[in-house]
C-alpha cells in the first residue's frame, strides 16, 4: 500500500510539473524546461512511459536528456534562455516599476541566474544521443 501511495504521490508531481511546464512556455519569468525535467524524474518513479514521452518530445526531449545525462546545455539553448531571461525580467521592470531596492534584487537574481546558465559546459548532442532506448536514459530507480 506504502508503493502505491508514493506512486501516486510521484504521478501527480508528475502531471503537476507538466502543467506548470505547459504554462511556463507562456509566461515570462516561468521556466518550462526545469518542470519538464522535474516531471520527468517523477514520472521515472511512477510511470516510465510517461517519463519517455516526454524525452522523446522533439522540442524538449534532447534539452532535458543532454541536462540529465551531461549536466549541459548545447549553444542553442542557453541563448534561447538567456534571451527570455532578459526579455522576462525587463517586462517585469518595465511594467511592474518596483523601488529601487526590489530592482536591484530583481536584476542581481538575473544575473546569477544568467551566470549559472551560460556556465554550464556545452556537450554537444549527436544524433545517437537523441535516439532514446532504457540503455541510453540516464539510470532511474523505478519503484515498482
Amino acid at each position: 500500500m506504502r508503493e502505491n501511495i508514493k506512486k501516486c504521490f510521484f504521478l501527480a508531481l508528475g502531471f503537476i510539473a507538466v502543467g506548470l511546464g505547459i504554462i511556463g512556455a507562456f509566461v515570462p519569468l516561468m521556466p518550462t524546461t526545469c518542470f519538464l525535467i522535474l516531471a520527468v524524474w517523477a514520472f521515472s518513479r511512477s510511470n516510465p512511459a510517461l517519463s519517455q514521452k516526454i524525452l522523446l518530445h522533439p522540442k524538449f526531449g534532447p534539452v532535458i536528456n543532454n541536462w540529465m545525462t551531461n549536466k549541459s546545455i548545447n549553444r542553442k539553448a542557453k541563448c534561447t534562455i538567456s534571451l527570455s531571461i532578459i526579455a522576462g525580467f525587463s517586462i517585469s521592470l518595465l511594467v511592474l516599476t518596483p523601488s529601487l531596492t526590489i530592482s536591484a534584487f530583481l536584476i542581481s537574481g538575473m544575473l546569477m541566474l544568467l551566470l549559472y546558465i551560460n556556465t554550464r559546459s556545452e556537450h554537444h548532442a549527436s544524433e545517437n544521443d537523441i535516439e532514446l532506448d532504457s540503455d541510453k536514459l540516464p539510470a532511474q530507480k523505478v519503484i515498482s
